[in-house]
């Protein structure tokens, strides 16, 4: 039996009454309205639900920490790893072009007219040192 023929048969059951005399029938319905009034909350203050056991009052400490200081340090420490984040990759990016100029410098070097020996040469070294002065 699927849930639409169950309703089904539970709304025939309901309909067609279950037989009770009309003293019982009030003596429930006088049960069923204590039950409810017992049940209702009063409407006094406002709530706003949230996590945990119920909701917190408006102007509550509770209220102002879950609704209020949580998001805000949540908010501070985002914009706080962003920065960092942003300053990691200002920093890579930075030592990529250096480590790029070197490469261009060794490679203008290593494909230069001057042979290898040129550059071990002391006489060669003492130039560089007159020239760079």
């Amino acid at each position: 039996m699927n849930e639409s023929e169950l309703a089904r048969t539970v709304k025939r059951a309901l309909d067609t009454g279950l037989g009770l005399s009309p003293e019982t029938v009030a003596r429930l319905k006088v049960a069923r309205e204590r039950a409810l009034e017992r049940h209702r909350v009063p409407v006094g203050e406002a709530v706003l639900a949230g996590a945990g056991r119920g909701g917190a009052a408006i102007g509550s400490p509770r209220y102002f920490l879950t609704r209020i200081l949580l998001p805000a340090a949540f908010l501070v420490a985002a914009a706080i790893g962003l920065q960092q984040w942003q300053e990691a990759q200002r920093a890579a990016n930075q030592l990529a072009q250096r480590i790029a100029e070197i490469e261009e410098v060794d490679s203008g070097l290593l494909t230069g007219d001057l042979p290898i020996k040129a550059y071990l040469d002391e006489d060669f070294q003492a130039w560089l040192k007159r020239t760079s002065e």
